[in-house]
């Protein structure tokens, strides 16, 4: 009974538009003034302070920065202009480029709001423009925005290595197929609804020696993905001063590569990269006085329990835990989801035998589907105001690409190996 007054309540509290980390810190001070006295809000301090002091969270600062300075620098509308370059001739072309741009930006930023508020501007001008519906152009910028936090780098999956004390690098390497996996459905969906809609085929495959300079001036944008996860993998940075480096090398685009980012702009990035940190860094401190309330009153226990009580069977659990998760996402934002989410599921997924790193990328993967689902889904507010569309438009656009996402989800929860072949190839496996 005691279990489900705390899940109602966080609940109900974040529902009533109390802000999701005062909610978490809130409940988790309450419970241990009703359960033991106050005597014990001491370690209400001590786990808020230790749940920040994790080394691999001072990623996040630095990835947050290093998308915003692409945003503003002027990477992302050569990463735009590439997409382009490869499949903007088939018909929905602009679709399909809109994917592909989330893909390569994706492997920069770790960020799906700041892949639709950046990439969002591009895509939909160049897509209204070109003859699309604006409600169609915003709905392809929020879907594919959700590849950004699954193809490294990838904020939810730093703080999701902290959380779980896996390697960060694996979790990377976990991510990469599963991404690519989300575009190729993405692009299906779109390859159909192109037909369906009798969308505009793009322009045809331009000049060799335009096609050249196009690939030539973004070649230094395109080298920084695989330069993030090189410099992981062998050893030669941390996730965290991968970040580091990140965040210099897109200044130094910026700057005096594309010559397009002035020291009026660094300041206000800076000031904007601190905010939005600020508000993810508040959350994961709640959360971790909030985590050990659930620990301490044996929540976790009482869930396995439960969800045993369901089916014992593996695929059964896996797919109440994905429906419970993408029915939660409609109203909790993604990384607060994961940190009250982690405590209670990590124990069940432990029980049936799915490995953590697998389990990271379901997690995080089924969270990022959240930022596209009303009343709460994050990234259809971001579309909405950068391409001045209704959200209701969006949301009726919507449902295709929904699927298509779905089916990833589906592939990747039930093919481990789409997860785990290539960290088990690069001796990252857990097993």
């Amino acid at each position: 009974m005691f279990t489900l007054f705390i899940l109602v309540a966080i609940c109900v509290v974040i529902l009533g538009g109390v802000p999701i980390a005062v909610a978490l810190g809130v409940i988790a001070a309450g419970t241990m003034i009703l359960t033991v006295g106050p005597d014990l809000l001491f370690i209400f301090v001590q786990r808020t302070y230790a749940g920040t002091t994790s080394f691999p969270l001072l990623a996040i600062p630095f990835f947050v920065l290093a998308g915003n300075l692409m945003n503003v620098g002027g990477t992302t509308q050569r990463i735009f202009a590439v997409a382009q370059l490869l499949v903007g001739r088939i018909r929905g072309g602009l679709a399909h480029v809109n994917t592909i741009a989330s893909v390569i930006f994706a492997g920069m930023s770790g960020s799906a709001v700041a892949d639709a508020a950046g990439m969002g501007v591009i895509q939909q001008k160049a897509m209204t423009e070109a003859g699309y519906r604006p409600s169609y152009a915003a709905t392809i910028t929020a879907v594919s925005s959700t590849i950004g936090p699954i193809i490294p780098p990838s904020i939810p999956l730093v703080i999701y290595g902290s959380l779980a004390n896996v390697s960060v690098g694996a979790l990377f390497l976990a991510g990469i197929l599963p991404g690519l996996l989300m575009a190729v459905c993405l692009m299906v969906a779109i390859a159909i609804s192109a037909s369906v809609l009798n969308l505009p085929r793009g322009a045809g495959f331009p000049p060799l020696r335009q096609a050249a300079r196009t690939l030539f001036v973004a070649l230094p944008a395109l080298m920084l993905p695989p330069a993030i996860l090189i410099v992981i993998l062998t050893g030669i940075a941390t996730p965290t001063e991968a970040a580091v480096v990140a965040a210099a090398f897109a200044f130094g685009l910026g700057r005096w590569v594309y010559r397009e980012l002035t020291y009026t702009q660094v300041y206000e990035i800076l000031w904007d990269s601190a905010r939005q940190t600020a508000q993810v860094m508040f959350i994961i401190a709640l959360a971790a006085p909030f985590g050990w309330v659930l620990i301490q009153q044996q929540i976790p226990n009482a869930i396995l329990t439960a969800l045993l009580g369901l089916s014992t069977e593996k695929w059964a659990i896996l797919l109440i835990i994905c429906a419970a998760l993408l029915i939660l996402g409609m109203f909790i934002e993604g990384v607060a989801l994961m940190i009250i989410a982690f405590p209670v599921l990590m124990p069940v997924v432990q029980s049936i035998g799915v490995d953590p790193i697998h389990f990271g990328v379901i997690l995080v993967l089924t969270l990022m589907i959240g930022l596209v689902t009303p009343p709460v889904g994050l990234c259809l507010y971001v579309v909405s105001g950068v391409a001045r569309v209704p959200i209701p438009d969006i949301v009726r656009e919507i449902w295709p690409y929904f699927l298509g996402l779905i089916a990833a989800l589906l592939l990747v929860t039930y093919i481990p190996a789409i997860s785990l072949w290539l960290p088990n190839l690069l001796g990252y496996g857990t097993r």
